[in-house]
């Protein structure tokens, strides 16, 4: 039965919404199944390309309202002046992500109509799938980006099939993920080598994953390094009379067993709960945090020593034993309206939700190396959502440092899914990463997006690890989306091709009859 009209908008609408629920942390991957192949029909179905627009769009409200519904969560955070724009944020949100997808169907419904051959049985989802990954790359990329949950995210229940990632990043897999879960819509026979696809690229995952306990000898000797969860409600993070106390916890967990063995201890994003600038009486209270000889990797708000200058920023601070700040990292990707106000220094003195002004943007990636410790890339909470963006054009780091504050988001799946974007940037990078949550989810992540170790939501805690090793450089951090550019041209050269069968049974007995 073909659907019209306000049916067609609300079965985009549902099946934009269930296939959310194969994103972290529910991983229901039939729904993806059920959500991608009524995509399809609903392409299908589509007799212009205005059509394929509104549908898409649906299919898209849906989804991203679905999957997004977390963002709801600051509004509420005490003293919740703003709780009434939270339900209105999470629609507008939808409404405008919606117009992604809605694009991609709308522009592989123009290129079907015009080339009416691409939009033949199996063609149709190469087109599909193609549209699908550009629309997906710009919602990455246009107005600051906004690469939540891409489709490649829903094989995070098996670690293996992640690995492409390394090859063609999240988008590269998003494509190739688009091609198995729509092959239902193609017959039975698409099914099947869509599950005999699923089966090798599991084996081949796994056989290029280095088994977790071993270490090369050569790095028998690794670091230590102590990831700290405070798990402090962020309705108290910022108030005033506590933030001794706070301060006070984080360096009582910081000092706990086993501390004179560490290399470093990392803190979480804006942990110091007062803005650092040289000489801040904070700073040689913060060496009581740091390892003998190690050091102390201390999410901070960073000020300028004059009251001219720029600033403030969103930093990464490595402070030594001594008190000195050795070096620092400003954020360079901030969050829109939620840590900067675009041309706020235009507009004067305007507040965030977050009620503490705007942030100004570091100067770009960078690689931290220090005497005793690998060198490092720094990555602060929502930068760990963009691929091939994390590590700077210095030489390679070692592992990546992630420190954030998810605790703006409860116990929602918000933590979750920014987890799940962490591990695919060690696998695409090929480095390990160490990561400190406020609230959780806090975790070491080996180089094939393996957690070796976690600390849940809500909990308070330490995690202390060797450093996992990295590996050899991938593809995809050699060549980044160029490799996606590959792809998809290899996809397109497929689809765009006619092939013509020289020869049939029909054909060769209607010769040999002639020439008899």
């Amino acid at each position: 039965m073909r659907l019209e009209g306000k049916r067609a908008l609300i079965a985009g609408l549902v099946a934009g919404a269930l296939a959310a629920l194969a994103m972290p942390p529910l991983n229901w991957l039939p729904f993806a199944v059920v959500g991608i192949v009524v995509f399809v029909w609903l392409w299908d179905g589509a007799a212009t390309t205005r059509t394929a627009l509104w549908r898409g769009w649906a299919w898209g409200l849906g989804h991203f309202a679905a999957g997004c519904y977390w963002v709801v969560e600051p509004f509420f955070v005490p003293p919740a002046d703003f709780a009434a724009l939270g339900p209105p944020a999470v629609l507008g949100l939808a409404v405008v992500l919606g117009f992604f997808p809605a694009s991609a169907m709308a522009a592989a419904k123009w290129v079907a109509l015009r080339w009416p051959y691409l939009g033949g049985r199996y063609r149709r989802l190469l087109l599909l799938a193609i549209a699908w990954t550009i629309a997906e790359w710009l919602r990455g990329h246009l107005f600051t980006g906004d690469p939540w949950n891409p489709l490649g995210h829903v094989w995070t229940l098996a670690t293996p099939l992640l690995q492409g990632a390394a090859l063609f990043g999240v988008y590269g897999l998003g494509t190739l993920t688009f091609l198995i879960l729509a092959a239902p819509a193609a017959g039975w026979r698409a099914s099947i080598a869509a599950l005999v696809v699923i089966g090798g690229a599991f084996a081949a995952g796994l056989s290029i994953m280095a088994p977790v306990d071993s270490v090369p000898a050569a790095a028998a000797a690794r670091p230590i390094v102590r990831i700290v969860q405070p798990n402090i409600a962020q309705s108290e993070k910022w108030q005033a009379d506590s933030r001794q106390k706070h301060l006070r916890r984080l360096i009582d967990l910081s000092r706990r067993p086993g501390f004179e063995h560490l290399a470093a201890v990392i803190w979480p994003e804006t942990a110091v709960p007062f803005a650092v600038q040289p000489g801040s009486p904070v700073l040689p209270i913060l060496a009581t945090a740091v390892p003998a000889g190690g050091y102390l990797l201390a999410g901070a708000e960073r000020v300028a020593e004059r009251p001219e200058e720029d600033g403030p920023w969103n930093s990464l601070l490595v402070v030594d034993d001594r008190g000195d700040v050795r070096a620092h990292y400003d954020k360079v990707h901030l969050v829109p309206f939620g840590e900067y106000i675009p041309f706020h220094k235009e507009l004067g003195s305007i507040s965030t939700f977050v009620g503490r002004g705007s942030f100004d943007m570091g100067d770009g990636h960078v690689t931290l190396a220090l005497p005793g410790l690998p060198a490092f890339a720094p990555v602060i909470c929502y930068e760990a959502i963009f691929p091939g963006e994390i590590v700077g054009p210095q030489t390679r780091p070692s592992w990546i440092v992630n420190i954030t504050n998810d605790g703006w988001f409860g116990v929602s799946s918000g933590p979750y899914q920014h987890l799940a974007s962490a591990r695919l940037r060690t696998i695409e990078e090929g480095l390990p990463m160490l990561r400190a949550a406020n609230t959780g989810v806090s975790a070491v992540i080996d180089a094939y997006g393996r957690v070796l170790q976690s600390l849940d939501l809500e909990r308070e805690g330490i995690i202390d690890h060797e450093l996992p090793p990295a590996r050899p450089p991938t593809l995809y951090s050699r060549w980044h989306d160029w490799t996606l550019l590959i792809l998809l041209v290899a996809i397109g050269l497929l689809a765009a091709v006619r092939t013509r069968t020289l020869i049939t049974r029909e054909s060769f007995c209607a010769g040999w009859t002639a020439q008899g």
